[in-house]
């Protein structure tokens, strides 16, 4: 799917300085995508509708998957993907379905904001994997800034509507690895995980994650369970991303400007750059 079908072209009516005027705008386009998985005798069952910006629905759904924990990136390697408008089945090699109740339980606290606190971080450590996180882990500092900078001038749907969140990976030297857009800040996080983790199968060169806006506790959610050891936004995070940030030793910064920016866990990941 191409980027023209990824915005609307809309006349709109500005008012400004007393002054009425007819202007194009370009918005984004927001669709639900109903998510089917199948068995490979042919039972189906219908797991989730999610509101998403069209086009990559094949990286949203494998990370998807992947950061709830449902299915590993070996697994999701296997699976045949139908896509329709506005639908996706996922086809497994199986004849069973793997258990979905965690998934929907998570779905419907992530979306109402059901849970808080030390319970959703002790529920959210259950099903994290042992990772390869190592505080030794490290990048200059100086990388941070650059990463953003990059961030900004490449995403460029928000470019053209303002309208989406993005999210890119990126190697300890500060390589950008791949940006994924979308509507929803958790949407651009899988298209992201799902490009790089499942289909590309990079994870081992990925360090971190970039966000372009604030950091929630579902964002460093799906950093943790995949292995991300530096998460970076543009924004501030929230406090149960900080307490959940310290659970899962991820460094955590926020607030990244040219001036400068925040280290709220794990600093001694960022070469400090002060004499």
């Amino acid at each position: 799917m191409g980027h023209d079908e990824q915005f609307n072209k809309i006349i709109s009516r500005r008012f400004s300085n007393n002054k009425i005027s007819l202007q194009t705008d370009f918005v984004a386009v927001e669709r639900p995508l109903e998510l089917t998985m199948s068995t490979s005798d042919g039972y189906s069952e219908n797991l989730a509708i999610l509101m998403r910006t069209p086009g990559d629905d094949k990286k949203l759904i494998l990370g998807f998957l992947f950061s709830e924990g449902i299915l590993s990136a070996k697994e999701l390697k296997d699976v045949k993907c139908e896509i329709s408008e506005n639908k996706i089945n996922l086809i497994l090699e199986s004849n069973q379905l793997p258990d979905f109740s965690e998934m929907k339980r998570n779905f419907i606290s992530n979306s109402s904001c059901g849970i808080c606190g030390k319970e959703a971080i002790s529920e959210i450590l259950k099903k994290i994997p042992k990772s390869k996180n190592s505080i030794e882990t490290n990048m200059s500092g100086k990388v941070i800034q650059k990463i953003c900078t990059k961030m900004k001038g490449e995403q460029n749907l928000f470019l053209k509507t303002g309208g989406v969140h993005a999210v890119g990976l990126f190697t300890k030297i500060g390589n950008i690895i791949c940006i994924e857009e979308d509507v929803g800040r958790h949407n651009a996080m899988d298209k992201a995980i799902g490009n790089a983790y499942v289909i590309e199968d990079l994870g081992k060169e990925i360090i971190g994650a970039c966000l372009s806006g604030r950091a929630s506790y579902e964002m460093v959610q799906k950093a943790a369970m995949a292995g991300i050891e530096i998460l970076i936004c543009i924004g501030a995070p929230t406090s149960l991303a900080i307490d959940l940030a310290v659970a899962c030793s991820i460094t955590l910064v926020g607030f990244v400007s040219d001036k400068g920016y925040n280290i709220y866990t794990c600093e001694s990941r960022i070469l400090s750059t002060v004499n």
